[in-house]
């Protein structure tokens, strides 16, 4: 790595020291497989550049292959991070000339040496013999198919080696699973093996909110990145887990989501049957789904209970958004209320006009006052100050609701995570939202009925 203009960091000396070491009675490597579960931006590339480098230049003729999520992605790799910074280290005078003819681009050296891709399938690697194959970013494959096309190309070959290399996967990462499953066992049993695992991540009991935890767990941190860079991307993403799942080595759990607002809590909002719910001038709200399957009508009024923040209601659902405006007016006509809130970014803002054309006053809820809006019907429910009537319609968009983090800290409810449609939900959010914002402190319902 040094002579790449690399000086290796200190973990990837460590892991260069153990998958390099030597059988006493061959004179080859010991281990057979290296597997590397790192954390991003950790040098796992740098790692392998080096080890693919010093194998082409100190095994004549050497077949080594390198695979990536995809050909394109490999492609892209053996371009920018083998090719170019051979060619700027002093190494560059082992290099023969490349070959980049589509479907079959190789590096070439001196040494007769030659570093291929390939695309990921069941016949990767198929036909040749190979002294050294790196499978990275290996938490992108579902199945076997890639280890399938290699591992035969190297059986019959003395001191070959099969490097393993990823972050940490997802619930899809089925290829890469047991490997950890097996890497773990194999360390905590302590037992001989021709297999070196290697993990980085931080411990399941460490806070994830807490810079020391990055700093504990990611070695590249004061080499190559620092610490402040790190903490800047986690305020960047909008889902905590992705970080969790780069940055910490945490793999996510195949578990069902907890409701966003416990089902005691919102069950305890219900009001009794038969209740005089409201009373004065209501507040309405539109929401329609992504897709504009769907448009929810909701309302929220004056509750009688002195104890409630607001009460709420899903007055209508209906198809798509025909007839949405025609229903508002009517409701209008019927209960009062001229003002109308809806997603400023969603899809009923193509109502807006119409909306005006009747004459309503319509409030557009901005990003900042969405995120305002679903965290303040969080707490008013979990503080027990809502009503609203036991609803399946509204029940049904509160089960199926789950929360989306918008700059890692804050978050909203997830319109595109979830099939199912929550407008109901939004519509209520968005009227205790509107009745916060536009109904006065000193709110006098004798002053709504005139």
């Amino acid at each position: 790595m040094k002579a790449l203009n690399n000086d290796p960091m200190p973990w990837q000396q460590h892991v260069l020291d153990v998958a390099c070491e030597i059988d006493p009675v061959t004179g080859l490597y010991w281990y057979k497989t290296i597997i590397l579960i790192g954390l991003r931006q950790i040098g796992k590339t740098s790692i392998s550049r080096g080890k693919l480098t010093h194998r082409a230049l100190t095994t004549r003729n050497a077949r080594m292959i390198y695979t990536a999520q995809n050909r394109i992605k490999a492609l892209k790799r053996l371009h920018e991070d083998f090719h170019e910074p051979i060619m700027e280290s002093p190494l560059k005078q082992f290099m023969g000339k490349p070959h980049w003819t589509t479907g079959s681009e190789t590096l070439r050296w001196s040494t007769g040496s030659k570093l291929g891709i390939d695309a990921v399938g069941k016949n990767s690697g198929h036909g040749d013999t190979n002294h050294e194959a790196h499978i990275d970013e290996a938490y992108a494959h579902v199945d076997g198919e890639i280890e399938q096309g290699i591992s035969p190309t190297m059986i019959t070959v003395k001191g070959s080696q099969k490097w393993i290399l990823s972050a940490a996967g997802t619930t899809a990462s089925t290829y890469l699973a047991p490997k950890v499953e097996m890497g773990q066992a194999l360390v905590e049993s302590r037992r001989e093996s021709r297999v070196a695992y290697f993990e980085y991540s931080a411990s399941r009991d460490d806070d994830p909110n807490d810079p020391q935890t990055v700093l504990n767990c990611h070695p590249a941190i004061g080499h190559t990145i620092s610490l402040a860079d790190v903490m800047a991307e986690r305020d960047s993403m909008t889902e905590p887990g992705e970080f969790e799942r780069a940055y910490l080595g945490w793999w996510p759990e195949a578990k069902a989501a907890p409701r966003v607002i416990p089902t005691a809590a919102w069950e305890g909002c219900y009001l009794p049957p038969d209740t005089d719910a409201w009373t004065g001038t209501p507040f309405w709200t539109i929401d329609t789904s992504p897709d504009r399957e769907w448009t929810s009508i909701g309302m929220a009024a004056k509750a009688t209970d002195p104890d409630a923040v607001c009460y709420l209601e899903v007055y209508e659902r209906m198809v798509g958004t025909a007839g949405v405006v025609n229903t508002l007016v009517q409701l209008r006509n019927e209960f009062g209320g001229n003002t109308v809130a809806l997603d400023g970014n969603g899809a009923a803002k193509s109502l807006i006009r119409d909306l005006e054309d009747e004459g309503f006053d319509v409030i557009k809820v901005s990003g900042p006052s969405r995120v305002d809006a679903c965290g303040g019907l969080h707490d008013d429910a979990l503080a027990g100050t809502l009503r609203f009537e036991n609803d399946q319609l509204l029940n049904t968009a509160m089960a199926n609701a789950i929360k989306q983090y918008v700059g890692g800290r804050v978050w909203i409810f997830a319109r595109n995570k979830t099939l199912a449609d929550i407008s109901a939900l939004y519509a209520v959010t968005f009227a205790r939202w509107l009745f916060k914002e536009k109904a006065p402190d000193d709110y006098n319902i004798g002053d709504s009925l005139g």
